[in-house]
């Protein structure tokens, strides 16, 4: 039976008799029913459904009977008493219809039948318009909205404000006989529900703040199923359980076993090419008056296609350029400080992806083909320095992320979980600069990091990494020592590269030292003086075709490159500043010619040199 709400002035009214509702379930035990005269017939009132007129007795007690049918429970008459009306049908016209925590509400007080009625207003809200919405922090996933919508029961036009801070927790829905009062409390409840630490994704509400990024609290980490934690917990349940990926990581192809290589890179030779070419062949593009291709660091890859792409750093953002027409093929911005480091690294089905590391002590992977955002590391406590590749046979692809926390780290990119973990020292005092990472000959994983405590540059070389082996049981091969003291600045850069008879090389430079190492005998190979002055360096590795391996280092203004067995200049370039920091990239060709990457942030483009040397 439909009930028709009806508005009676207090005088009308005569009550004649009230019952309350007992034995019933908690919710429901307020549930009441009063019935009197008027100067023209008779009404009967109930505490959820409201106010109903009829002519005459007889049809205001079948009414009461259908009433009283609709709960579970013994009714018990009671002295008449307007309150418990009063309370649900307040004289401004409000009705609270329904409060997941309160049991005062109208949902409460409809009986056995609640759950149907309440699915009559919900289809009716459906139906509705919706004149107002604020959105709570996506974290909570909420809304306050204000809608207009017909009454089931009534038919009447009606305004309900609906509340619900935290989706799926809290929920009140009032409604109002008149959209200016539903508008006033449309505007209390968005005030009343304002949290600094959560603040809303949006509102229309004018002089309350919002954050349309929605980021969690400090203390609190979601993860991408949906799942939230403490932030102390993040790294261990990520240890655990792994993270959904947002994308298909294929694996690398097996290592192809090379074929017997005569040991002639062992020791150092006394050979010079015969001829070398240098050509600056810097797009035309690049040359124009551009902060973004001024760097903080550089990063060279070439492609099976023949396509050769560079990545920089500059301010929060990186970026992915063209070599051929330096066309700016991709940007990504995400990081809240600068960033500090770029990798590029392809994977085994062509695809791109681009590591950035940045000063608010996050690691970040992109995609190179569209700017995707695809892995968020926030485990360092600090800067995030360097940031490199690793892409073991067999595997996903390993991000290896050096800070000043004094911690390398090894990540598998499709879970974010660690697979090797290094302390150099003591954070904020033992500095890790750079990282660099290369699969060897038997398909292990060599890491190398720099690291600067304030007096000394020390290069650390991790050989033989294998994830399923114990952490405790991963040896160091090597830790090598360089001494700045005739330096102003001991910041080390290192690089690492593998060569086909099974063998693999280290180069670092620090203060005006450059030396490369055999990494499996930790033998010096090479002493040469850095390029120009200044503080800081940059170093890079390549490996040509016929295994000679290539050393470029940039200093100050100076770019030099070497052929390390025989310790030959083979390529100068000589920046028009010296801005800090110098960066460079290098990369063999296939062809056996070299393709250099040169740039000093702050201080003018990145530059590209193509060095083709004859032997």
């Amino acid at each position: 039976m439909n009930l028709v709400e009806g508005t009676l002035e207090t005088d009308e009214r005569r009550a004649v008799i009230q019952w309350a509702l007992r034995d019933s379930a908690p919710r429901a035990a307020g549930a009441c029913i009063q019935v009197g005269t008027l100067s023209d017939g008779w009404y009967v009132w109930h505490n959820g459904f409201g106010l109903r007129r009829f002519e005459d007795k007889a049809a205001a007690w079948l009414a009461v009977r259908s009433l009283m049918g609709r709960h579970t429970g013994r009714w018990e008459q009671v002295p008449t008493d307007p309150g418990p009306f009063l309370a649900s049908f307040p004289p401004d016209g409000s009705r609270v219809l329904y409060d997941t925590a309160a049991d005062d509400c109208l949902y409460d007080l409809w009986g056995d039948d609640s759950e149907a009625t309440w699915d009559r207003f919900l289809a009716a809200f459906n139906k509705g318009e919706s004149l107002r919405v604020t959105e709570t922090h996506a974290l909570l996933g909420g809304s306050i909205e204000l809608i207009r919508y017909c009454d089931p029961l009534t038919g009447v036009e009606r305004f309900a404000v609906h509340t619900a801070r935290e989706e799926g927790v809290d929920w009140h829905v009032v409604d109002y006989p008149e959209r200016g009062p539903a508008e006033a409390a449309y505007e209390r409840s968005v005030r009343g529900n304002v949290d600094d630490e959560r603040p809303f994704r949006s509102s229309d509400v004018v002089d309350v703040g919002v954050d349309r990024r929605s980021k969690p609290p400090a203390d609190l980490y979601v993860h991408p199923s949906g799942w939230i934690m403490a932030a102390d917990d993040k790294h261990e349940y990520i240890d655990i359980h792994g993270v959904p990926p947002r994308v298909s990581w294929p694996p690398a192809p097996p290592l192809r076993r090379p074929g017997p290589v005569s040991a002639m890179t062992t020791q150092p030779r006394d050979w010079d090419p015969v001829e070398v070419r240098v050509r600056d062949v810097t797009p035309a593009a690049w040359l124009r008056d551009d902060a973004e291709l001024q760097p903080r660091s550089l990063a060279l890859i070439a492609l099976a296609d023949g396509r050769r792409l560079l990545a920089s750093a500059h301010d929060s953002g990186a970026h992915v350029w063209s070599t051929g027409d330096g066309a700016k093929l991709r940007t990504v911005s995400g990081h809240s400080e600068w960033v500090l480091a770029v990798a590029l690294t392809v994977l085994s089905d062509g695809r791109v992806v681009l590591a950035t590391g940045g000063k608010d002590h996050l690691a970040r992977v992109w995609s190179a083909q569209d700017g995707a955002a695809l892995v968020e590391i926030d485990w360092h406590q600090a800067p995030v320095n360097a940031v490199a590749w690793a892409y073991p046979p067999g595997d996903v692809p390993w991000l290896i992320t050096g800070s000043d926390d004094a911690r390398v780290r090894l990540w598998d990119v499709e879970t974010q979980r660690s697979v090797g973990e290094f302390q150099v020292g003591s954070p904020r005092v033992d500095l890790v600069w750079s990282v660099a990472a290369a699969v060897l000959s038997d398909s292990s994983v060599c890491v190398v990091a720099g690291v600067e405590d304030f007096r000394a540059a020390r290069i650390h070389v991790w050989n033989s990494f294998e994830q399923d082996r114990p952490a405790g049981e991963r040896p160091r091969s090597h830790e090598f020592v360089l001494d700045c003291a005739d330096s102003m600045s001991s910041v080390p850069a290192v690089a690492v590269a593998t060569l086909v008879d099974r063998s693999f090389r280290v180069a670092a430079i620090a203060g005006s030292t450059v030396r490369i190492w055999d990494g499996h005998t930790g033998e010096v190979l090479r002493t040469l003086p850095a390029p120009g002055d200044g503080h800081g360096g940059d170093i890079a590795l390549a490996v040509l075709p016929d295994l000679r391996v290539v050393v470029a280092a940039a200093r100050g203004r100076e770019t030099l490159v070497w052929e390390v067995e025989s310790g030959a200049v083979i390529a100068r370039f000589d920046d028009a500043t010296a801005s800090y920091p110098p960066v460079v990239s290098l990369v063999a060709l296939p062809d056996g010619g070299l393709l250099l990457a040169t740039g000093r942030g702050g201080g003018g483009p990145a530059r590209l040199l193509q060095v083709d040397p004859r032997w």
